[in-house]
C-alpha cells in the first residue's frame, strides 16, 4: 500500500488496526480505537485474557472499559487472539507491552522484542508500527528497527516506524487516552506524519510531532519529574518530622505561590512508571559518562520510604512500652494506589515482607486486591483490626478515608498507634479518639 493511500484510509478509519499486548494500556487502547470505528484485534499471549475479551469482559479492572469491550466486540469492531499472524491483515500496528527493569535496575526488553519479531513475522508492505511501551532513547532506531526490517521490507520505504509513548494512569485510562495530548516521533518525515493522523483520530488534545529520539526521551523525563517532586516532599516530610511541624500544612501553603505545584510525601511510591522510568534515563546516561546524581538522590528517597515507614513503626510502638515482635500489625493497602488492583512496586510488599521476615504478626487488607506477599491476608476490614497494635495505612483508598475510628477503637488494643502512610487522616481527630497517631511529615 502506498503512502498516500495509507493516510487515506487512516483518516477515514477504514484501517485494521492490530494492538499487540492486551494489559494495563493495550486493552483499553484496543477498546478505544474500535470503538472510534476501525476493526481492531488484539493480540496477546495469554489465553485467558484473549477469552475474556472475546466473551466480551474486561480482565482487568478499569472504570468504564468493560462496557466499551462489550459495545465493541459485540458491534464486530474489537476482537482478540494468540495468533500473531493476525497482525499480516493490518494497515496499522500498535506495539503496548510492558518494558520493566531487573534486579540491577538494567532495562528488561525481552517482551518488546519478542512482539517486534512476532511483528516483522507477520510485517505487510504499506503497514505503520508504532511503539506505544516507554523506552529506553534510542530503542526505536537501535533495536526494534532493524528486527521489523529482518522482515526483508525497508523501513520508510516499504512500511513506516514511529514511537508515541503512552501517557494514561489507572483508574484514568480511557479518559486520558481520549483527552491528553499525544507526542509522536517517527523514523522519518512520513512515518510522524502518519502516526499524527492516526493519533488525531483517538484523542481531542493536540498532537505533536518530533524526531523519533526526542519523543523516546519526552516520556521519560516526565515520570522523572514526578518522581524528582515526590522525592523533594518526602525530604520535606523528614525535616518537618525532625523539628516537629506538619509538612502538609507547609507544603499546602507553599503551593499557593504561582510557581510553585508540590507533590505529596507518602510512604513509597509505586506502579509501572515512576519507579522504572529514571533508570532508563540513569543507566543511559551512564553509557555516555554522565552522572545524573539528582535523579539518581530522588529513586533512593522514594525507595527508602516504606523503611521510613516501619522505623516510624518501630519507635512509636516503642514508646507505648510495646515490642514491634510482640505486636499485630494492621496494613491497610496492597495496591500502589488509591482504588486501583495493580500491586506492581507497591510500597506495601516491602513494608509487609520486612515485618514476616522480623517475625511480626502483620495481617493486610485490600478492597481491591486479594496479594498478601505470603503473609495473612482479608477482605473483611474488622478481622484484619481486630487486636491489632497498630495500623499503617500504605494506600489511599476511599474506602479507608470513610473509617468509622471510633468502631474501630473499641476493636483494636490499648494505646494502639494509626500511622498514616497517605497523610488522609485528620491527626486531630484520631488522637481525640485516644489512638496515638503518626504521620508522614509530622
Amino acid at each position: 500500500m502506498e503512502y498516500k493511500e495509507l493516510i487515506n484510509i487512516i483518516k477515514n478509519k477504514e484501517a485494521k488496526v492490530a494492538v499487540v499486548g492486551l494489559g494495563y494500556v493495550g486493552l483499553p487502547m484496543a477498546a478505544i480505537v474500535a470503538s472510534r470505528g476501525y476493526f481492531t484485534t488484539g493480540v496477546d499471549i495469554n489465553p485467558d485474557i484473549v477469552n475474556k475479551v472475546n466473551n466480551k469482559k474486561s480482565p482487568i479492572n478499569e472504570p468504564g472499559l468493560e462496557e466499551i469491550v462489550y459495545k465493541t466486540v459485540e458491534a464486530g469492531k474489537l476482537k482478540a487472539t494468540v495468533e500473531a499472524s493476525e497482525i499480516r491483515n493490518s494497515n496499522v500496528v500498535l506495539i503496548i507491552v510492558q518494558t520493566p527493569v531487573d534486579e540491577n535496575k538494567e532495562p528488561r526488553l525481552e517482551a518488546l522484542m519478542s512482539a517486534a519479531k512476532a511483528v516483522a513475522e507477520n510485517l505487510s508492505e504499506g503497514t505503520l508500527v508504532v511503539v506505544e511501551s516507554t523506552i529506553p532513547p534510542g530503542t526505536t532506531r537501535n533495536e526494534i528497527l532493524p528486527v521489523l526490517e529482518s522482515s526483508g521490507l525497508k523501513a520508510g520505504k516499504d512500511f513506516f516506524l514511529a514511537n508515541s509513548p503512552e501517557r494514561a494512569i489507572p483508574t484514568k485510562t480511557l479518559e486520558e487516552i481520549q483527552i491528553n495530548s499525544r507526542v509522536v516521533g517517527g523514523i522519518d518525515e512520513r512515518s510522524a506524519e502518519l502516526a499524527g493522523v492516526f493519533y488525531e483520530n483517538i484523542t481531542s488534545g493536540d498532537v505533536y510531532k518530533d524526531a523519533v529520539e526526542v519523543v523516546e526521551v519526552v516520556k521519560l523525563i516526565e515520570n522523572t519529574f514526578r518522581d524528582v517532586n515526590i522525592a523533594l516532599a518526602n525530604d520535606v516530610a523528614l525535616l518537618c518530622e525532625a523539628i516537629g511541624i506538619d509538612a502538609i500544612k507547609a507544603i499546602n501553603l507553599a503551593n499557593k505561590h504561582p510557581r510553585v505545584n508540590f507533590h505529596m510525601p507518602g510512604a513509597g511510591v509505586g506502579g509501572h512508571c515512576i519507579p522504572k522510568d529514571p533508570y532508563f534515563l540513569i543507566k543511559e546516561a551512564e553509557k555516555h559518562g554522565v552522572n545524573l546524581s539528582v535523579i539518581k538522590a530522588a529513586r533512593e528517597r522514594n525507595s527508602d520510604m516504606p523503611f521510613h515507614v516501619l522505623e516510624t513503626l518501630e519507635s512509636a510502638l516503642k514508646k507505648q512500652g510495646k515490642d514491634i515482635k510482640k505486636s499485630k500489625v494492621a496494613v491497610l493497602g496492597i495496591a500502589y494506589k488509591g482504588n486501583v488492583d495493580d500491586v506492581r512496586e507497591t510500597p506495601a510488599e516491602p513494608i509487609i515482607k520486612t515485618l514476616m521476615k522480623s517475625g511480626v504478626d502483620v495481617f493486610s487488607h485490600d478492597p481491591y486486591v486479594s496479594q498478601d506477599f505470603g503473609g495473612k491476608f482479608s477482605n473483611e476490614i474488622k478481622t484484619v483490626i481486630k487486636n491489632a497494635d497498630a495500623l499503617v495505612i500504605v494506600t489511599d483508598h476511599d474506602e479507608y478515608k470513610k473509617l468509622n475510628f471510633e468502631d474501630l477503637r473499641l476493636l483494636m488494643k490499648d494505646k494502639a498507634i494509626i500511622l498514616d502512610g497517605r497523610r488522609i487522616l485528620n491527626p486531630e481527630d484520631i488522637k481525640r479518639l485516644g489512638f496515638t497517631y503518626c504521620g508522614i511529615g509530622c
